[in-house]
């Protein structure tokens, strides 16, 4: 069986007098913390009625290195203004573990959809705080059977040998190792757009003192095995402190925007010098830019014309990503790969 995972729920209500309040959770998160993900949950569900009642949102806590799932909430109540009370249900887990959680995001829908009408009955019934405890440790082992499942069935799906082969089984000139970085803006999908990328590839690891994380692909290109290690940077307030341990050595780089957000895109440039200010000058590694969310076109705000007159500036390669939807995510780093092969194979192999 799967180590464990360490998660709680925690159902927010908003108080027409002190704004968002944890109401309950299991196992309990301390007090802070608790009103931190009310707060955010609550407002930022508030603010992108996209997600109201239907969607789940994913939110960053990073200064406890955790993460979490939220699903808003309606119940009637006639003594609160327009006779509708709000709040939301959050499923809080370690930053650490959140390959999993992006992953099975759908099959813990369902979970979370039964839990509201669960949690809505309660309140509309005007249950008592006992009754309610009771009903947020049932649905938090509803949550515990199910990502059991999900995590056993992730690590069991392909073993050790299949999902990170030993290097050994195959001769040394075979195979190719690079380090692949990918930065943008927070928000732009750098997470999501790696789970897609390595599907299978739940384990990782976690480099606290850079916060980094690192998770490892093997691709195949032109019958030789690619082994690309991709640098995630979990945030962005001690990024100034680290970004040249972060660059060192990077072989490849993917260039994230959010073709919804315009400021995403500006900072491409800061980014772009930053590398050049971090990385050695004789190295030159293979870059993409990448405008990413492109299934949310009725949002668009960067036009794909300004992307590749920047792209042309730069001289780097461009394409257009979906993480939700996987479309182009392959080849932006299957781009890489090849060419880092043409690159460096010739070197390697004389």
């Amino acid at each position: 069986m799967a180590e464990k995972l360490d998660f709680s729920l925690v159902f927010s209500e908003f108080d027409d007098t002190m704004g968002p309040i944890p109401k309950f959770s299991f196992p309990n998160v301390e007090f802070d913390l608790g009103h931190k993900v009310a707060t955010k949950s609550i407002n930022l569900l508030a603010e992108d009625q996209d997600f109201k009642s239907t969607h789940l949102a994913f939110l960053p806590f990073p200064s406890e290195r955790k993460k979490g799932i939220a699903l808003s909430l309606e119940w009637q109540d006639m003594t609160r203004r327009g006779g509708v009370a709000t709040g939301a249900l959050t499923l809080l887990f370690n930053e650490a573990d959140d390959l999993i959680y992006y992953k099975y995001v759908k099959d813990l829908e369902f979970i979370f959809h039964e839990a509201s009408i669960k949690i809505i009955g309660l309140k509309n019934s005007k249950a008592d705080s006992n009754t309610f405890s009771k009903e947020i440790k049932s649905i938090h082992k509803e949550f515990l059977v199910k990502l059991t499942e999900l995590s056993d069935h992730e690590l069991g799906a392909k073993d050790a040998t299949e999902a990170f082969p030993d290097e050994k089984t195959s001769p040394d000139r075979d195979i190719f190792s690079f380090k692949v970085v990918v930065c943008g803006d927070q928000a732009c999908g750098k997470t999501s757009t790696i789970l897609r990328f390595t599907q299978q590839a739940f384990r990782r690891t976690y480099l606290p003192t850079l916060g980094v994380n690192m998770t490892r692909k093997d691709v195949q290109i032109n019958n030789k095995k690619i082994v690309l290690v991709l640098w995630d940077l979990a945030g962005q307030m001690k990024f100034k402190l680290m970004r040249h341990s972060f660059y060192d050595g990077a072989k490849g780089i993917l260039l994230l925007y959010d073709i919804t957000r315009q400021d995403t895109f500006h900072n491409i440039a800061s980014w772009y010098q930053d590398i050049k200010t971090n990385i050695k000058p004789e190295s030159e590694p293979i870059t993409v830019l990448c405008g990413n969310k492109k299934d949310l076109e009725d949002k668009r705000m960067v036009s794909m014309e300004d992307a590749n007159n920047l792209a042309n500036e730069l001289n780097i390669k461009f394409l257009e990503t979906s993480a939700l939807t996987g479309e182009n995510i392959d080849q932006a780093f299957k781009y890489i790969a090849t060419k880092l092969i043409d690159t460096f194979e010739p070197s390697i192999l004389k």
